[in-house]
């Protein structure tokens, strides 16, 4: 059926049973719903599909836009930098490969603002805008099928809502910018059949302002430089001027964007693509190539049959592979067939063609054939693409269905049958599966729990899924901060070192597959710092100072990790290292105040005390609710060189600060009683007493000091008391 026949204008006539014969192609009776209707239908139908998001919270890389991003977390104030840096300067991530989408980043510090820190919003609203964006899809291809019952459009909007490969954008909140992205494109190829219809100008200015937005939302917008004129060509009779005007109005927004990305991104250089990113991209070329067939084919597997979504799809999950692999043939056999169909079908102007053409178009861009881009594989790169692929499929199927219809054939018959049949199986599956994908979006621990099955070999996967572990082990750790029963207490903490168990071995597992990962290092070093106080006899210290020196070699530049490690040779009682890293630490980034107090306690116990109270001082500058713990550590480092009276003074400055720490109570009767001062070590020991009598350091202290003046029955006493006191 040509795409440009319109109905028979031929009386109907009616079977033997009395039903009216009509061809699917009558728009006025066969579908005979308000247009407004099918907006409302469209909008509620893809609003209650991904109704099960609404209460879910961060997930995947979510911190990036939000509770880890210092712009967005600025709200208006942050508009500035948003605008004038790339896309992950505010959480001080040096990626590979440098981005510029602001106008997503914009609408979050706005909603941040409005709401801070609160996931439901961002849900509520990105379901909203895909809502809008779906209706408006609606919109425009009852544009596009001017001729066509609007049954057409409506299938391929509701296909479209539903696939199962969009969860990843819609139940993501970062997925915003392909939202917008969609949004604004097909508000441009509205615009533009309008422009095509009416010969407006203001139409121009839509198609300007449209493709403005959808460019500074995402630079994939690009693509549609061959996507725009493509649905022209195929949708509506245009002049050369026409497509002049078209192109001009598309062409400009895409050089201001590129202006304001090279201004902005300009100083940045991005480094060589790593292969946990790019699992080929080390390759040879020829390597690249056929890996990015084979998973060209692996979209359209995915996209006819949405059988699994998987958040990460990096090394080791999917195969390098060569020219001679079936799967790379076979998938260039099926991508030629395509082209030579779409070709062939380009003079008929026939809807299929229109969808193959632009379901390649759009692709092109995540292809990896042209150039690399940092990553292999992903779900999300569908969203845009997938239209091509509804729209061929339904259309077909459409086609099918009315191939043999007359005016003289009934409403039912076998090929409407099968089509429909074939659609309504479609619809259900992808329903069903977005359905059940989506409520995997919840958070990190929901998410990749799940994919780590259907992904196994990802090396990244791995980490991400031994970080999900770790944070479900801090959750435990942080209920033991509220009163609970002892049974409870215990519980937790057999779950928090369960979880962190569970965490070393997962990222263990992606170190086996990508054994160049410098953070993964670091998270098994800090898992292993968190279980040495619970088994302080099995060398956990050093576990974590070997995983820490690992991430080291390979990124000797981590703030973090040389941070982490200070911490673990300053509890080995290692200060001449911790001194060496945390000295690191401040040189690398002045503002990190709280480390001159780590530095300060380490100059302390190597008995270097001028540079002790220099660091303290500086601490102290920032943090002057300090002081207690600056001189506390002052009075330990003076009492390890045996200047005993600035050990004093310095303890009982401590407890001018702070008449509560116990340890320099402790300190303190211990020098007296060194020095034989007893009295003066009792008196000490019974103010802590005084002070906190349901603490048992006191009562043990004291019999301490009995014990040691040879008072047996009063140490044992006190031990008991002591004991009693115990939680």
């Amino acid at each position: 059926m040509s795409f440009h026949n319109k109905p028979s204008k031929k009386d109907s006539k009616k079977q033997e049973s009395g039903i009216e014969q009509i061809p699917i192609n009558n728009a006025a009776n066969f579908f005979p719903i308000k247009e407004w209707y099918v907006y409302l239908l469209v909008f509620i139908f893809t609003f209650i599909l991904y109704s099960n998001t609404f209460h879910h919270q961060w997930a995947l890389d979510d911190g990036a836009v939000f509770n880890e991003n210092v712009y967005v977390k600025q709200g208006s104030e942050g508009y500035g930098k948003i605008l004038t840096t790339y896309s992950m300067h505010g959480v001080k991530i040096n990626p590979e490969a440098y981005q510029y989408r602001p106008l997503s980043l914009l609408m979050f510090a706005t909603e941040w603002e409005i709401s801070p820190d609160n996931p439901t919003l961002y849900h509520v609203l990105n379901v909203l805008w895909y809502a809008l964006a779906c209706v408006l899809l609606f919109i425009v291809l009852r544009k596009m099928f001017v001729e066509k019952n609007k049954l057409l459009p409506f299938i391929i909007t509701i296909l479209y809502a539903s696939h199962p490969m969009h969860t990843e954008v819609v139940a993501n909140i970062k997925g915003r910018d392909e939202i917008l992205l969609l949004l604004f494109i097909l508000s441009g190829i509205w615009f533009t059949l309008h422009y095509i219809d009416k010969k407006k100008s203001v139409f121009l200015a839509g198609i300007f302002i449209s493709f403005l937005l959808a460019m500074f939302s995402k630079e994939s917008a690009i693509t549609f430089l061959a996507a725009i004129p493509l649905t022209v060509y195929f949708f509506r009779k245009a002049e050369r001027k026409d497509y002049i005007y078209i192109m001009t109005a598309i062409s400009i927004p895409v050089i201001i964007y590129l202006i304001a990305r090279f201004a902005v991104l300009s100083d940045y250089t991005s480094s060589e693509l790593s292969t946990i990113n790019n699992y080929f991209a080390e390759q040879t070329l020829l390597t690249r190539w056929a890996c990015a067939i084979m998973l060209l084919g692996k979209y359209l597997l995915l996209l006819i049959f949405p059988y699994q979504q998987v958040c990460d799809y990096s090394l080791n999950q999917l195969p390098l592979v060569g020219f001679g692999s079936w799967q790379t043939l076979l998938s260039l056999l099926i991508y030629v067939a395509l082209i030579i169909y779409a070709i062939r079908s380009l003079r008929k102007k026939s809807p299929v063609a229109y969808g193959i053409f632009f379901f390649i178009i759009t692709m092109s861009i995540y292809s990896n054939l042209v150039y690399l881009i940092g990553a292999s594989f992903a779900d999300r790169f569908l969203f845009i693409p997938s239209l091509g692929y509804c729209m061929a499929i339904v259309y077909l199927l459409y086609q099918y269905a009315d191939k043999k219809s007359t005016q003289q054939a009934s409403y039912i018959t076998p090929s409407r049958l099968i089509s429909g049949g074939l659609l309504i199986i479609m619809l259900l599956f992808f329903t069903v599966k977005t359905y059940t994908r989506s409520t995997e979006w919840e958070n990190n621990f929901t998410l990749y729990g799940a994919d780590i099955k259907k992904s196994e070999n990802s090396a990244r996967l791995n980490f991400l899924w031994g970080e999900a572990l770790r944070d479900k082990a801090i959750e435990y750790q942080n209920k033991n901060n509220t009163p609970s029963p002892s049974a409870v207490l215990e519980k937790n903490s057999l779950m928090y070192r369960a979880y962190l168990w569970k965490s070393i071995l997962a990222v263990k597992k992606g170190i086996a597959i990508y054994p160049k990962h410098a953070n993964a290092y670091d998270r098994v070093g800090f898992a292993f710092y968190s279980l040495h106080p619970y088994y302080p006899k099995e060398g956990f210290l050093d576990s974590a100072v070997y995983y820490y020196s690992r991430a080291l070699q390979l990124n000797p530049k981590s703030i973090i990790t040389q941070y982490n490690i200070a911490i673990a040779y300053y509890n080995k009682g290692d200060y001449e290292n911790a001194k060496n890293h945390y000295l690191y630490v401040v040189q690398s980034d002045t503002s990190e105040h709280v480390v001159r107090f780590d530095l300060g306690s380490s100059y302390a116990m190597l008995g270097k005390l001028d540079s002790a109270r220099y660091h303290f001082t500086l601490y102290l500058q920032k943090h002057p609710e300090g002081a207690a713990s600056c001189y506390s550590n002052l009075a330990i480092g003076y009492a390890r060189i045996n200047q005993l009276d600035s050990a004093i003074a310095m303890s009982k400055n401590t407890l001018n600060a702070d008449p509560y720490n116990v340890s320099t109570y402790q300190l303190l009767s211990q020098i007296y009683s060194f020095r034989k001062q007893s009295d003066s070590a009792m008196l000490t020991i019974n103010t802590l007493i005084a002070l906190m009598p349901d603490n048992p350091t006191g009562y043990i202290e004291k019999g301490n000091l009995f014990r040691q003046i040879n008072q047996a029955d009063s140490a044992n006493y006190y031990y008991m008391l002591g004991k009693s006191k115990q939680p």
